[in-house]
């Protein structure tokens, strides 16, 4: 019962936060997010993501992208090198906010992701390439991804925590060698059990002649495929 309060206090503050800023913008679109970390053993995991993104406040469809991973663990659960692929469709729209078009992109990529941690906060570093295939054209894209975890009211992650998340995270066009976006994003989360939490959060993603808001309803999954 208290683990329900907490939950609802939490998206409801959120969501205070939410439509209060539609309220000044029409400009801010709804991410929604699903990540899985599955463990197979000390050594290899299964990295996977769905997300949907609407262009528009629960409507009008931006993005759909799935994307999946191995991973092999260089040191016990650290040191994490990943080969992945990644499915993504872009939708565009005309003046009179109808479809127009669909973008497919397959896209390969290739990551090292380590952590650390300082005092009771955990941070999360990730460096990717890109290997982006569209219908006649290539891309090459490099990110670097850093995320704060910090727990709130506890020293440590226990079962029920809630607590407080951000990231940054700069992509680079390195066949062009410009400047591709920037994504800043803090929020508020809570774990449901060892395994399973809820976010929410909003994200500011800068590019190069536009800055947009991103509200992000998230799901984190870490369920090993094996139970020990």
């Amino acid at each position: 019962m208290l683990l329900l309060k907490r939950v609802i206090l939490l998206f409801g503050c959120i969501g205070m936060i939410h439509f209060s800023a539609i309220g000044q913008s029409n400009n801010i679109g709804t991410w929604f997010v699903y990540f899985g970390n599955q463990k197979i053993n000390d050594k290899w995991n299964i990295q996977s993501d769905l997300q949907y993104r609407d262009y528009q406040f629960l409507g009008q469809r931006n993005q759909f992208l799935a994307r999946a991973g191995l991973g092999y663990n260089l040191k016990p659960q650290n040191h994490n090198l990943l080969l992945g692929y990644a499915y993504v469709a872009t939708d565009a729209y005309d003046e009179f906010d109808v479809k127009s078009s669909t973008k497919i992109e397959n896209r390969i990529y290739q990551q090292y992701l380590f952590k650390n941690k300082i005092g009771s906060n955990s941070i999360t570093h990730r460096f990717r390439l890109e290997e982006r295939f569209f219908p006649n054209e290539f891309g090459l894209r490099t990110r670097y991804f850093i995320a704060l975890l910090k727990p709130l009211g506890n020293k440590n992650f226990t079962r029920k925590t809630t607590y407080f998340s951000a990231y940054n995270e700069l992509f680079v066009d390195i066949k062009d060698v410009k400047f591709d976006r920037n994504r800043l994003y803090a929020g508020l989360g809570i774990g449901i059990n060892e395994s399973i939490r809820v976010e929410t959060g909003y994200m500011i993603q800068a590019q190069k002649n536009i800055t947009r808001g991103q509200l992000q309803l998230i799901l984190y999954n870490n369920l090993p495929l094996k139970n020990k």
